[in-house]
Formats: C-alpha cells, sequence, structure tokens
C-alpha cells in the first residue's frame, strides 16, 4: 500500500472519530423555578426540590407529587436509587431517609449525630442497595455506611493526605468505585473497600461523570474520556449556552432556564 493510500485511509478513520457521534434530543422538561435544584431517575422522573419541598413529575402523571419535610429544614441532595426510591439528606439538620416514588417516607429518618457522626458534608448512593457512602468534614473521613443495620462498615481518615479543610465538589460511585474531586483539581479514587487505587490531579474548572463504563471530563464546550487513547477524541456537546448539564445513566440534561432538554449520544 502506497503512502498515499495509507494517509487517506489514516485521514476517513479520524474524521469517523470527530464525526461518527450524533447527538439526538429525546425529551424537555420543565422546572417549577430555574432557581430549583433537580435530579431525574433511570426511568426520566424529574425531582426538583427548594428548602424543604419536593416535587417529583412522573412520566404517566401530568401533575406532579409534593412533599414537604419541616423536620429537614434546607434539602441539600435528592439522589435517585431508582426509579421506586430516593435518597434525601439534609447537611443543615445532619438527617437522611429514603422517599418512595409517591414522596412517602419508606423509614423514620436517620440522624447521623446519634451514631458519633456530627458534621456530614457529602452523601452518595451505592449500587450495593443497602449502602451509602458518607464525607465526615471535621474528621475528613470516609464512611461505607449500611442504612439497614445504621452501622459504619468502612473506615478511613486522612483519607485526602492530610489536607487541610478539603472541600469535595464531587462525590459519587460509579463502577463500584468512589469517586472524590477537590476544589483544587484533585481526583482520588476509593474502591469499594475505600483502598484509594488512583489519584491525579485535573486542570480546572473540568467536571467529571461516569458514561459507558469510563471516566470522562466535561469542559463548557466539549467532553472527552479521562484517558484518551487514539481512537477516542473530543466531543462537542450539542448545547453550549446553559447553566447546568447533568449526566445522569446514560442521559445528558442540559438547563437553559427553567427547560431541561434531554438527549443522548449515539458513538
Amino acid at each position: 500500500m502506497s503512502v498515499k493510500s495509507s494517509l487517506f485511509l489514516l485521514f476517513l478513520f479520524l474524521e469517523g472519530l470527530v464525526f461518527g457521534q450524533t447527538w439526538q434530543l429525546e425529551k424537555e422538561l420543565l422546572l417549577k423555578d430555574s432557581t430549583y435544584r433537580w435530579t431525574s431517575d433511570e426511568w426520566g422522573q424529574l425531582y426538583q426540590w427548594k428548602e424543604n419541598t419536593i416535587w417529583l413529575q412522573q412520566n404517566q402523571n401530568q401533575a406532579p407529587f409534593q412533599e414537604t419535610y419541616k423536620i429537614l429544614g434546607e434539602i441539600s441532595e435528592v439522589q435517585a436509587i431508582s426509579g421506586l426510591r430516593a435518597l434525601v439528606f439534609s447537611e443543615g439538620q445532619q438527617m437522611m431517609g429514603i422517599i418512595d416514588n409517591t414522596l412517602q417516607l419508606k423509614e423514620d429518618l436517620l440522624a447521623f449525630y446519634n451514631f458519633n457522626l456530627s458534621n456530614i458534608s457529602k452523601v452518595a448512593i451505592s449500587n450495593r442497595p443497602d449502602f451509602i457512602w458518607l464525607f465526615d468534614q471535621y474528621r475528613e473521613r470516609l464512611i461505607l455506611f449500611n442504612i439497614n443495620t445504621a452501622q459504619a462498615v468502612q473506615v478511613v481518615d486522612n483519607c485526602f493526605e492530610g489536607i487541610q479543610d478539603a472541600q469535595i465538589v464531587q462525590f459519587f460511585e460509579y463502577q463500584q468505585n468512589l469517586i472524590c474531586h477537590l476544589s483544587d483539581g484533585r481526583f482520588f479514587e476509593f474502591d469499594r473497600n475505600l483502598t484509594l487505587v488512583k489519584k491525579l490531579t485535573l486542570a480546572p474548572g473540568l467536571t467529571l461523570f461516569g458514561y459507558q463504563n469510563e471516566i470522562w471530563l466535561q469542559d463548557q464546550n466539549w467532553i472527552e474520556k479521562l484517558k484518551p487513547s487514539f481512537q477516542s477524541s473530543r466531543i462537542e456537546l450539542p448545547i453550549q449556552n446553559y447553566q447546568q448539564l447533568q449526566v445522569l445513566q446514560d442521559r445528558f440534561y442540559f438547563q437553559q432556564g427553567r427547560k431541561i432538554s434531554v438527549y443522548r449520544l449515539k458513538m
């Protein structure tokens, strides 16, 4: 094969990498107010919340469910465990609970201070349905917590190698590993037993997410794999003027004001 033929084939291959991905708009959702916090579950149902009230828009119901939890004060996080359950967390009250898909509490609220945990600043759901991940800010402690037995199963202190007042900006499980992304760009990955398996320093302003069995990086206008290879390249986002992007399961949720556009990436 001639050099010209080889270069031509290489050009076609690289062109396929760049243009081989397409974005498909799946649906659009509407927030009650653009300032509300929000998330979605595996069925595409929309949770949104403000202060101590949560709304859940189910796919088959036009009117959303609504529930107020006065004891929680201000709700910090809602994380969908499945289409039937979600975790609700209040950092201010140091309490969490599990709600069903009508927003009713499944059990009594769990108060962390009853278990000598007084400064939980981050929570994350796990693929193991009885477990959640916790970060104790005061002790710089990572905890794998069983919500059924209310016991800490694994605990690691000084988890970020002595970094003082570490500020976590992203805290989530992917492929059974716990991902911790700090405000200074440092990235720590722990396995299911809280053994440190990877640490990196990322460029400022990047966001991490899990997709197609890998960790990806997201900038304002593009995404790429954390471990790029010759077969991968940056992918331009279909919307570049957005307030927030969340990658949940295999969908990309772009918020623009009250509107959320839901895209799938075909590769």
